[in-house]
């Protein structure tokens, strides 16, 4: 890469790399981790998968403002098992004139993989623009289990809602063969909307993709789907990925604690079906 080029493309404010150590353990043997974001030291709560590491990404600076754009790569090297997530939800802060934020995302896992990037949701304040990126780079034989989700808040109580959230996930193979796109481009007007039919409304939105080939997609979404029946307060479904490459769930849910628990139990109910245990329970 040419001078020019590398001071055309900033550096992410967080890159890290997980490999998988002869002992079978999973450690990071690749950081940098600037402003606003600091991470914790990996933690090792699950038996199954052996080895398996927690991380917690965390951000130094109260929220996400107008003008920000932050970038965040994750590699997961052959054999490496890793899940990232976050300490809580993420404040997006209200923008005045017409100013926005994004963040822009990468995330590969090389063959035989196992990388989860679980963040807690945003939570929208009035007048807040944000844009994000999602591009996860996947071996067939890797696994990737990732979520995005928002609820909204109106912090002086007098019907403030979000001005604009606009989001791409673009998943594919090393070989650019593109396996699945989503992409949506809202408003606050959207927590408004009466899907079913009823009184009850639905500010808070979630999506959770699993990405994996070693089981047909339609054996995942069952999972999801029987997941999502256990749970109250949402309107979701569960669907199976293009070409075989997995399954999703979106999630429509009445408050912020009913997307996170739909959220954690289709994550929980898929990491099951992948490794044959459910995981250990995380101090958060």
């Amino acid at each position: 890469m040419s001078l020019a080029n590398e001071l055309a493309e900033p550096q992410p404010q967080a890159e890290l790399v997980f490999t998988r150590a002869p002992d079978g353990r999973t450690y990071i043997s690749h950081q940098r981790v600037g402003y606003p974001f600091h991470i914790t030291r990996p933690f090792y709560l699950d038996a199954v998968p052996e080895g398996m590491l927690t991380l917690y990404l965390q951000s130094v600076s109260g929220g996400i403002y107008r003008g920000e754009a932050l970038a965040l790569s994750l590699e997961a090297e052959a054999g490496a098992l890793a899940q990232v997530t976050t300490q809580s939800a993420t404040i997006v802060h209200r923008m005045k004139s017409g100013g926005t934020a994004r963040q822009d995302m990468t995330i590969r896992a090389d063959a035989g993989a196992l990388l989860e990037y679980l963040p807690d949701p945003l939570i929208l304040f009035p007048g807040a623009q944000f844009e994000s990126t999602l591009r996860v780079v996947v071996e067939p034989s890797a696994t990737v289990i990732l979520c995005d989700a928002f609820t909204q808040h109106d912090s002086d109580a007098a019907g403030g809602r979000f001005a604009r959230l606009a989001a791409d996930t673009r998943i594919e193979r090393p070989d650019g063969t593109l396996l699945a796109f989503d992409r949506y481009d809202i408003d606050g007007e959207v927590g408004e909307a009466h899907l079913d039919g009823a009184a009850g409304t639905y500010p808070a939105h979630g999506t959770l993709m699993v990405v994996h080939t070693g089981c047909p997609a339609a054996d995942m979404a069952s999972v999801l789907r029987n997941a999502l029946g256990e749970c109250n307060g949402i309107y979701a479904g569960a669907s199976t990925l293009p070409q075989e490459s997995g399954a999703w769930v979106r999630i429509l849910a009445e408050d912020g604690l009913a997307l996170r628990a739909a959220i954690k139990a289709s994550w929980a109910a898929a990491r099951l079906k992948v490794s044959g245990a459910e995981p250990a329970k995380r101090p958060k």
